[in-house]
């Protein structure tokens, strides 16, 4: 269960983070108006920005029309799976996976 479904029952405002690649560093200071920063990588230059969810489609098209963002996108947080049954399918998954290429060099040793 993700943590936007539990605030259905709130009268809190569901919040979608936007990635926000920048040319130059010092631009990250410009993003503020826009949102609430919560990571800001000098190295890469990019900022995870915080924002209301009814307006983020508009604000990430608002966002990549300025001149000093390369590119700006809707983290995909929200559309990951974290349940206990998809975690432990996935591991089963890749379990089986390595066992038979543990199988299959064992052939080629022989």
């Amino acid at each position: 269960m993700s943590y936007n479904q539990d605030l259905k029952n709130t009268n809190i405002p569901a919040r979608v983070a936007i990635i926000v690649f920048l040319n130059q560093a010092q631009d990250q200071f410009k993003l503020r108006q826009f949102g609430d920063i919560v990571y800001f990588s000098k190295r890469k230059k990019y900022c995870l920005i915080y924002v209301n969810q009814t307006g983020a489609r508009e604000l990430t098209i608002k966002l990549n029309k300025l001149h000093f963002v390369k590119k700006a996108e809707i983290s995909p947080t929200s559309e990951l799976n974290f349940s206990r049954e998809h975690e432990e399918g996935q591991i089963n998954k890749l379990a089986t996976e390595a066992e038979q290429i543990l199988e299959e060099n064992e052939e080629y040793k022989q």
